[in-house]
């Protein structure tokens, strides 16, 4: 994560230089700042770490500009000033940064926005710890009611797995009735192989249910209110395209292809193709508008990828081997785990063909308990 800290005071520089170092020792990249008189002095004699000034704009544009660059901000002062700062800038907690406030001599740890899904406080728990090594009696505040009755949240399950999760009024509801005390139901069209959370029903309709699926909402679930869907990022699109393609018109038929056959979107982790076309403009925007890396395999591995696929003879003739997106997308997924599956057969429209395989998510290896 790249996390901003800022100080006000000079004992508040020296406990954002522990910090700082603990972010480091964690993986994490800090950015640290520095505002007021006292804490900008105590830094100009400090050469062991290199901190920015806030200047122009004062504290509240320095928070505007870090909810737009940064993945966590962390105030080392009085939560009313965080809380001030941040005020005109929180929009959504599936996109607002985690933030957190400490006090000066390290006692306190306090997440204040984002705590479950930006990761705020797991972050708190963390830092509070490596503090306790060090000597600081540090303690985390958490405040959500999951954490502080240890039951389980469903946003949280959803990030520690990679699951896209975009019905956050539903998953408050979950999170209350699991809280109340009430069963939920779990679906999940993988193989569980993981122990089933406090609170959750593997297989059983409840007035509340979960299905973990890559299909839309109106392709499968329990006959049930609901249910939450929680997305696995599994599915990778194979592709192939007459040269000079737009990326416009690669994706609009791609869309059409899994809206047709009831795939989510959201699933999607990965393209794939032959790498004839591994500098096509079109494909390569694609992956970068959809975030994903872009595969491409040689016409012989695609030849080696076992199964049964659909064959052109036009394309083998172009390309060496019958199939390109099927196998495509099979060989990329071959890559994350052997036990794949064809989703989606070629789909075909003005030059463009798409198909979908997925891989099995670590989660869910293993035979169904």
């Amino acid at each position: 994560m790249k996390i901003a800290l800022i100080c006000f005071t000079e004992n508040g520089f020296q406990m954002e230089k522990r910090l700082v170092k603990l972010l480091e020792a964690e993986g994490h990249g800090p950015c640290p700042w520095v505002s007021g008189r006292y804490a900008m002095q105590a830094a100009s004699l400090d050469h062991e770490i290199s901190f920015s000034p806030v200047k122009e704009g004062g504290l509240s544009a320095w928070a505007g500009e870090r909810f737009g660059d940064s993945d966590g901000l962390i105030f080392i002062g009085a939560c009313g000033i965080a809380v001030r700062a941040i005020a005109p800038y929180i929009r959504d907690k599936k996109t607002d940064p985690a933030v957190l406030a400490a006090d000066e001599k390290g006692r306190f740890v306090i997440p204040l926005l984002s705590g479950h899904l930006g990761g705020a406080n797991e972050l708190a728990e963390r830092l509070a710890a490596g503090l306790a090594k060090s000597g600081i009696p540090a303690q985390a505040v958490l405040t959500t009611a999951t954490d502080v009755n240890r039951r389980f949240a469903v946003d949280v399950f959803a990030k520690e797995h990679g699951l896209v999760l975009d019905q956050m009024k539903l998953a408050k509801e979950i999170s209350a009735a699991v809280l109340a005390g009430e069963p939920v139901g779990l679906f999940s069209d993988f193989p569980f192989s993981g122990p089933v959370p406090e609170g959750l029903y593997k297989d059983r309709i409840c007035p509340q249910n979960i299905r973990i699926t890559v299909w839309r909402k109106d392709r499968r679930g329990p006959e049930g209110p609901g249910p939450l869907r929680l997305v696995p990022r599994c599915v990778v699109l194979g592709t192939g395209c007459k040269r000079g393609t737009s990326m416009e018109q690669i994706w609009s038929v791609a869309e059409e292809a899994m809206e047709r056959e009831g795939l989510d979107p959201s699933a999607v982790c990965g393209l794939a193709s032959i790498d004839l076309k591994s500098g096509e403009p079109g494909l390569c925007s694609l992956a970068e508008k959809l975030g994903v890396p872009f595969f491409t395999y040689t016409g012989e591995e695609l030849a080696a990828v076992p199964g049964a696929f659909t064959e052109s003879e036009f394309v083998r003739q172009v390309t060496g081997v019958g199939s390109v997106c099927e196998r495509a997308a099979v060989a990329a997924c071959r890559e994350a785990s052997e036990d794949t599956r064809l989703l989606m057969k070629k789909y075909a429209r003005d030059g463009v063909t798409v198909a979908a395989a997925c891989f099995i998510p670590e989660l869910f290896k293993g035979s169904e308990r």
